[in-house]
């Protein structure tokens, strides 16, 4: 059902778009406040099943007995004129930590509020897991944290702010990782944000597991971190001239050094939002922007990057890199087409009107046009451009996996584009920027934001395998001026690693097209995408989405709807479908890596699951 809906929804768009948008909007107008009700009680109801009571203490401290691996953890908090109601809450919070194996080390930075200091020597006094020191100058945040990280003994280190709260499980949960963990060096956790009024959560931040994409371009991992103690030994605790990012410059460097990063799909840290506090101006400031640009270079500096672009969405506060190649590679942008005159003719023209990137052959694979007009149209283009030609593939049944493989035999790139007929070119530096992460010898497909007509509503942000049913294109059929969730406006608007990618516009190297076998023609019509791109991360490689490149997408109006076209008949969706759950059980059964857990696999819009 949900799928005949998106089907009936991609055909309303296509012949009647500013209907479709019209309606969207009196439908967002109406029912916004309607839905963030819904929204809030969603998590609220969350937050009271999922919040550990105190008659559950015994239940916890049984399977922390049971634990072979009980470290001790640092949990380190510098602290500067904290207000004191939310002092005394951030130090209970420890203090009442079902897993208490831990040591608290406390750092006053210099405060100018004799109180804060009365308050930390009482509750040292009441529990001597309490160390603390205070300090006669004021070093900032970097320099009192590394003086907490200076007085630690633990295994691993715990980030707290002297504002926030964890969860009396917040360590449990940690402790009960590295028991199926060992290896970790880093672990993060989902968080939420309180403000002054108490038990009230709100904000939920429920995250990916491990994205270094993610994180390159946004400190998605916050809070809770918590950190192998010999790694900040070997490669150094935070740096005073990133202050204010210091937290992000400090992760990126240490994932310089680790890739044993795990996340832990729970809420179990509490962000303070109020009027003085990074959570309620956070990423603001301008000192902050160029701070984070600061570290943002000296990390691509590090991992021997040299010719790069930062520019930074000023909308959603995210940074995009843009790699440079030393060279200037051919990218051979591969087409296939059928009559359409209309349609090709306008995927061509914004190809040629608009791409900036100088070194690029386009390759029309025919399938059997009889439109003379269309004959017509490659005749002009071929002669008005050197780098367009038109190869002939007839087939007596269509298949975009065999049509795609023959493309690519006529290819002299050392990059492919799969595009769509049906797709119009909306960045004009869209070869640059997919061709940057292509060029990285970890990357494998490369994928971009594809817009309905109208630019309003998302086709594609990414893919996400078993969710929705077997995969679906994340958060298709949303409007970009959606009121987002946190969770949602992070994975949207930022550059990230991802399962896989449409094949409407996916770029790779022709070496890793080759050494995969290409598409399978088992998948003729369907998920031969996601496929090619499950098998190129079953190889170490990473897929990566791109916002930052958009393109607009009339999905499948040059092959029809569904029962309109033989070629496109149900049976043989429902047979691709039987095939790709036969050839990915894991995938189906446990769903997407970077689909958090508490989220809904009913539907692509990562929404928080109601019965969970």
């Amino acid at each position: 059902m949900l799928y005949m809906l998106k089907k009936l929804f991609i055909f309303a768009n296509a012949k009647f778009p500013r209907l479709v948008s019209a309606c969207y909007s009196l439908k967002q107008r109406f029912f916004t406040a309607a839905n963030s009700e819904k929204v809030v009680n969603t998590y609220s109801n969350w937050v009271q099943s999922n919040y550990p009571k105190e008659q559950d203490r015994n239940k916890y401290l049984e399977e922390i007995a049971a634990f072979k691996y009980q470290p001790l953890i640092s949990v380190v908090m510098p602290a500067y004129n904290t207000n004191i109601k939310f002092l005394e809450s951030a130090i209970s919070s420890v203090l009442k930590q079902f897993y208490d194996n831990l040591e608290f080390i406390i750092v006053d930075d210099a405060s100018s509020n004799d109180e804060v200091r009365k308050i930390i020597q009482r509750a040292s006094k009441n529990d001597k897991r309490i160390k603390y020191k205070f300090l006669d100058q004021n070093l900032h945040i970097a320099g009192a944290t590394n003086e907490c990280f200076a007085m630690s003994t633990g295994e691993f280190v715990a980030l707290l702010d002297h504002d926030d709260e964890l969860w009396p499980n917040a360590l449990f949960e940690v402790v009960k990782l590295l028991n199926e963990h060992p290896d970790a060096d880093l672990i993060y956790t989902d968080e939420d944000k309180i403000g002054e009024v108490p038990n009230h959560h709100f904000h939920d931040y429920f995250k990916p597991d491990w994205n270094f994409e993610l994180l390159r371009s946004i400190n998605y991992i916050v809070h809770l971190s918590v950190i192998r103690k010999t790694l900040i030994d070997e490669f150094g605790g935070e740096r005073s001239e990133f202050n204010g990012t210091q937290n992000w410059e400090f992760l990126l460097r240490l994932t310089r050094h680790t890739n044993k990063v795990y996340h832990i799909p729970k809420v179990v840290y509490s962000w303070r939002m109020h009027s003085e506090s990074t959570a309620q101006s956070f990423d603001s400031k301008p000192y902050l922007i160029k701070a984070q640009e600061r570290a943002l270079t000296d990390d691509l500096t590090a991992r021997g990057y040299k010719n790069f672009a930062l520019i930074r969405d000023e909308v959603n506060n995210g940074w995009n890199t843009i790699l440079k190649p030393d060279e200037n590679p051919l990218v051979s942008i591969l087409i296939p087409s059928k009559n359409s005159y209309k349609i090709i003719n306008r995927c061509l023209e914004s190809i040629f009107e608009k791409t900036t990137y100088q070194n690029f052959e386009v390759i029309v694979i025919d399938t059997g046009s009889e439109d003379d007009q269309v004959q017509k149209l490659y005749s002009k283009f071929a002669k008005h451009h050197s780098n367009f030609k038109v190869v002939e593939y007839i087939q007596d049944r269509f298949s975009y996996a065999e049509t795609c493989n023959f493309g690519a035999e006529h290819a002299n790139g050392e990059h492919l584009l799969m595009l769509n007929n049906d797709t119009e070119v909306v960045t004009k530096n869209y070869l640059e920027q997919m061709l940057g992460d292509s060029c990285r010898e970890e990357v494998g497909a490369v994928g971009a934001m594809l817009l309905y007509p109208g630019q309003e509503i998302i086709q594609h942000a990414g893919v996400l395998s078993g969710a929705g049913g077997v995969a679906s294109n994340a958060f298709s059929t949303m409007r970009l001026d959606h009121d987002f969730s946190i969770s949602q406006h992070t994975l949207i608007f930022n550059k990230r690693e991802v399962t896989a990618v449409t094949a409407a516009c996916l770029m790779l190297k022709k070496s890793v097209f080759d050494a995969v076998g290409g598409f399978n023609p088992e998948f003729a019509v369907t998920y031969n995408d996601v496929d090619l791109c499950l098998r190129i991360r079953n190889t170490g490689l990473v897929n990566v989405y791109n916002p930052h490149v958009k393109l607009i997408h009339h999905e499948s109006i040059s092959l029809g709807r569904i029962k309109e076209n033989k070629r496109r008949d149900l049976a043989e969706y429902k047979k691709a479908e039987e095939l790709f759950c036969s050839r990915y059980p894991d995938f189906i059964k446990n769903g997407d890596p970077f689909l958090n857990k508490n989220f809904s696999r009913d539907n692509p819009f990562h929404e928080l699951a109601i019965n969970r």
